[in-house]
């Protein structure tokens, strides 16, 4: 009776060995297991690339409609008018586009340690060719920029006024037409004059179209004047460097500051960093407009707030040119706008 007794507590001691040893096994494999789980995580989250913001809404392409639009959509990237004078030489970007990774898979654990795959190499940058300045004398800058860029009185929160009467959008079409005809002379910097070729149509009606809805008579609670939204600082600088007595109050005189304007941007950019070449049209290799761009943005937000730099392609390590755009929004609705003509269907 005791040898039994003795035997049964040796099978009792065996069998608890065995248990404890059997739990000690699974939290092992659980905490390998949580090992292998961790850089697989790590991996999938290290693979995926944030969306590029700033390139999405530098393409984004706004509805021409008959009612200028506040803010571009995102439906695709406007071409400028084919009817521009001016051939761009050079493809720009209002920030450089990069393509974002999407993440990848996550693959079973193998019981050993994975590697996290290699992040995406980034796409090349595009942009413009390196700024090239106008070799004499150049563009004067154009008058002081304001703080913050102007907010056309129909996107305003700020109801506009009406001074006086609109004209009939026939009139305000023929005075933007004879005003974009115009060739220009500019007093330039540092002495000498610079003949501007005319204006592409588009572009003036489309400014005009945007700031006011070609409404002559308007006035923005900021101060811009009538149907280019002259501001009143701009007046006198026009007229100086011009030679011109131009009234903004006048249909005649307002479209006139706005173009003049217009040219001296055309003229400024033009010198400062295409090397004296004014041409706005788009390049036939690439579509691009990079000195469209930059005079449709400096319209609106001042051309000390617009900038034409030099940049690193992060991919090749070229030295390239960067446009650096406060307002892609305000610069995609002026392109549909020339490319979709609202004026030619609005009543």
């Amino acid at each position: 009776m005791a040898v039994s007794t003795s035997r049964r507590a040796l099978v009792m001691v065996s069998a608890a060995a065995v248990s404890t040893a059997v739990l000690a096994g699974c939290g092992t494999e659980s905490a390998t297991n949580g090992a292998h789980a961790a850089p697989s995580t790590t991996a999938l989250t290290a693979s995926a690339s944030p969306s590029d913001t700033a390139g999405a809404s530098a393409s984004a392409s706004p509805s021409a409609s008959a009612t200028p639009s506040p803010a571009a959509s995102t439906t695709g990237s406007p071409s400028a008018s084919a009817s521009a004078s001016r051939s761009a030489k050079a493809s720009p970007s209002p920030s450089p586009t990069v393509s974002s990774a999407k993440p990848g898979t996550a693959k079973p654990s193998t019981g050993s340690a994975e590697k996290a795959p290699a992040p995406a190499a980034a796409a090349p940058v595009t942009a413009a060719p390196v700024p090239t300045a106008k070799p004499g004398p150049v563009a004067p800058p154009p008058p002081p920029a304001p703080e913050g860029p102007h907010t056309p009185p129909l996107q305003s929160s700020c109801k506009p006024s009406k001074p006086q009467p609109d004209e009939p959008k026939d009139a305000v079409g023929t005075a933007l037409t004879a005003a974009a005809g115009q060739a220009r002379t500019l007093t330039l910097s540092s002495g000498g004059t610079d003949k501007l070729p005319p204006l592409p149509v588009n572009l003036v009606k489309a400014i005009a179209w945007q700031e006011s809805g070609w409404q002559s008579g308007i006035l923005a609670c900021d101060g811009g004047i009538g149907t280019m939204q002259v501001m009143p600082n701009t007046v006198s600088w026009m007229n100086t460097k011009f030679g011109t007595t131009s009234d903004p109050k006048t249909l005649a005189g307002n479209v006139q500051l706005g173009s003049q304007l217009l040219d001296w941007l055309v003229a400024y950019f033009g010198d400062s960093g295409f090397g004296g070449t004014y041409d706005l049209s788009p390049d036939p290799a690439t579509g691009k407009t990079p000195l469209l761009d930059l005079v449709i943005s400096a319209y609106n937000a001042g051309a000390g707030n617009v900038h034409y730099n030099t940049a690193t392609d992060p991919a090749t390590g070229e030295t390239v040119g960067s446009l650096v755009i406060p307002n892609p929004g305000y610069v995609a609705n002026v392109k549909a706008l020339m490319a979709g003509q609202p004026w030619n269907k609005a009543g």
